[in-house]
């Protein structure tokens, strides 16, 4: 009897510490993402007029091109909000449809990486830096606004690379 008061003793023990460092550890992650998350929502929500939503690599796109995503876990999770091929077209989902948006090659810095595409509907603006380069491909971070012809716009962050 007193084997089976240890053991079940030794049970109840290890399983209170168990929780407690699911319950310390797991609350304090997600909260500070939750923290996050909602600090960036809080200061772009009156912005956020227009919908953009993630899509995948257009068939059109191969080669040389930039590609953005909202953040980095939607970069790796090949999550696009913005796509281009370097000079002719730029791709984005406005609302649940694609937008296919011709766009002039321009002088490109990648140390200060800014961008303005427009046409009769939108007007996208790109502004980032370059935060890491690997031979021919460059990651950046910024911001990207998309505003339509009613003046309404969005505002989104960004993370993605450009290169061939």
């Amino acid at each position: 009897m007193k084997k089976i008061l240890l053991i079940a003793s030794l049970i109840i023990l290890f399983s209170c510490k168990k929780e407690e460092q699911v319950s310390e550890t797991k609350p304090l992650s997600t909260d500070s993402i939750l923290l996050a998350n909602d600090s960036l929502a809080a200061s772009l929500e009156p912005l956020n007029q227009i919908k953009l939503e993630t899509f995948g690599f257009p068939a059109e796109v191969s080669g040389c091109s930039c590609y953005f995503s909202k953040n980095k876990q939607d970069f790796q999770d090949e999550k696009y909000v913005y796509i281009d091929d370097y000079g002719n077209s730029a791709f984005l989902k406005i609302d649940g449809k694609m937008a296919k948006i011709k766009m002039e090659e321009g002088d490109f810095d990648p140390d200060n990486f800014n961008k303005v595409i427009k046409n009769e509907d939108f007007t996208i603006s790109i502004q980032g830096k370059k935060v890491n380069e690997l031979e021919e491909v460059m990651m950046f971070e910024g911001t990207m606004t998309v505003e339509n012809k009613n003046g309404e716009k969005t505002i989104t962050p960004i993370y993605g690379e450009c290169g061939c």
